[in-house]
């Protein structure tokens, strides 16, 4: 199964699939030379495909086995399948509800009633009163990993328990922010479950992508998170302050698609810098304030300095030239940030809000009507426009460090 994939910091090699088609096309060589009912024969082409990092097919062999043979054991528990003493199921949750239980906050227990299903936990009254005042639950609990619960998010972690509780209580206030902005309210009983997955250290985040070559471009280790169309995932990376900033980039991408439904009308440098945007902030650990400048942490302003001193700040008419996925150069992340904040912290914000929404209602869905209705909406004069711009963005380039 592959995902679309929204990725900070990625850039494509296309050797790397050139590699995987070579794999592929040898597994189904030795697939075809397969008997209908050949049990070993599958085995032994799912631990080739283990030795070669290839997860999906792995999976797919052994699936295949216990077709074949309903009560193999070791294709059973190398899916992860429990057993209960009479027969398996799919997984621990699946064992549960098969016995009847009802997954509660923190244990399985038998159906009672007055709860409310939220996130596939069953919740009492006062429970989901804590989750509408925006603060978190801590859920199921086992060895190196937790559960956390907000109005909007399932968080699975291996960080810290506190840890986790304080990045689950940002995004929270991150989402009722961004629903704030757009309008767009909260609703009980309709909302998504947004799924986050968070690892303990960056190098287990790496670990995770190279070995499974089949769902993850190995290019993908360079990057710090992603969204995969269904979670974010990501990793502690070097500082509470980055490691907070990933999630936040990667959740704006997960709710564009979808809580507001936008994201297949946003071209490249709009999606990257509108998440970029959104991504800066402060935090105190109780009050989250997004899309400020932050000279003191903004690395985008220390890059922006190089960028301004080599002339080379994209004006008006290059940035919305950008098609829907881009070139993702290094300076692609500054340069869209750079875009975004000074649209929407100048004379142009209110023309600029009236031009997104178009665009976010798929009426610019290319180039030239993009720049057509920037010139309409915004300014006919592009460049006074980069000029003032450029002025701008050099002067909060300046206060890097402050």
């Amino acid at each position: 199964m592959r995902y679309f994939l929204i990725v900070l910091l990625l850039v494509a090699a296309p050797l790397a699939a050139q590699d995987l088609a070579k794999l592929t096309a040898e597994l189904n060589e030795k697939y075809s030379a397969l008997e209908a009912g050949d049990v070993e024969g599958r085995r032994d082409l799912a631990k080739w495909c283990a030795a070669r990092k290839m997860r999906i097919s792995e999976r797919r062999l052994h699936l295949e086995i216990i077709k074949l043979a309903p009560d193999d054991q070791p294709a059973r528990k190398a899916l992860g399948h429990v057993f209960d003493g009479e027969k398996w199921h799919e997984s621990e949750d699946a064992m549960h509800l098969a016995a009847g239980k009802q997954r509660g906050l923190q244990q399985w227990a038998s159906p009672t009633e007055g709860l409310t299903q939220l996130h596939e936990h069953w919740l009492t009254a006062e429970e989901l009163k804590q989750l509408e005042t925006g603060e978190p639950l801590r859920a199921h609990k086992g060895k190196g990993w937790l559960e956390v619960l907000t109005r909007e998010y399932r968080v699975w972690s291996e960080l810290k328990e506190s840890e986790t509780l304080e990045l689950a209580r940002m995004l929270e206030q991150a989402i009722r922010g961004w629903r704030d902005d757009i309008t767009k309210p909260y609703e009980a009983g309709k909302a998504w479950t947004l799924e986050v997955r968070i690892l303990k250290t960056h190098n287990d985040y790496v670990a995770m992508v190279k070995d499974d070559i089949e769902t993850f471009h190995p290019d993908l280790a360079k990057s710090h998170g992603f969204f995969d169309g269904r979670a974010c995932w990501g990793s502690y990376f070097d500082s509470p302050y980055r490691t907070r900033r990933i999630f936040l980039h990667e959740a704006r991408h997960q709710f564009d698609m979808c809580i507001a439904g936008t994201f297949m009308h946003q071209p490249a440098w709009y999606r990257e810098g509108t998440a970029e945007f959104w991504s800066v902030h402060e935090w105190d650990g109780k009050t989250l304030r997004m899309g400020v400048l932050n000279s003191e942490n903004n690395e985008h302003l220390h890059f922006l300095q190089k960028i301004t001193r080599r002339k080379k700040l994209k004006g008006a008419e290059a940035t919305l030239k950008g098609g829907w996925e881009g070139d993702v150069d290094p300076e692609f992340y500054q340069q869209s940030w750079a875009f975004i904040y000074y649209l929407r912290n100048s004379a142009h914000t209110e023309a600029w809000r009236r031009w997104e929404a178009e665009l976010l209602a798929g009426k610019l869905p290319d180039e030239g009507k993009r720049t057509e209705a920037f010139k309409k909406q915004v300014t006919e004069d592009l460049k006074a426009f980069d000029k003032a711009y450029t002025e701008t963005t050099t002067k909060w380039a300046a206060t890097y460090g402050e």
